[in-house]
């Protein structure tokens, strides 16, 4: 018996103006497995992630994360996705307590 694919996408698509980043892209990942992304620069990577994230919408084509739409629900894939970006944006003059707490504060989060 099949379960229904924790990612999935069909035909997903994303331009900047004129520039296709990605283009019309198919796939689903079943529970358990391992799966990733591999290309050159500029081959789409990042922005695939931000979609699936609901970081950026869709030009055409849609998601699902674990059943919720990204685009929609963006909320609720946060809540069960981990990501770090290459460049996390953290402050060399803090020490990682002191950016934990800052980012913790950000976010109306209680620091117990």
């Amino acid at each position: 018996m099949s379960q229904k694919p924790i990612i999935e996408t069909q035909n997903l698509t994303k331009s900047y103006g004129g520039q296709v980043a990605v283009n019309d892209l198919t796939f689903a990942v079943e529970e358990g497995e391992i799966f990733g992304f591999l290309g050159p620069n500029g081959s789409g990577k990042t922005t695939t992630l931000l979609m699936l994230l609901g970081l950026t919408e869709p030009t055409r084509g849609w998601a699902r994360v674990s059943d919720f739409d990204p685009t929609k629900e963006p909320i609720k894939v946060k809540r069960i996705v981990g990501y770090i970006p290459e460049n996390v944006g953290f402050y060399d003059d803090m020490d990682a307590i002191e950016n934990l707490l800052f980012i913790a504060r950000l976010n109306n989060m209680p620091e117990s």
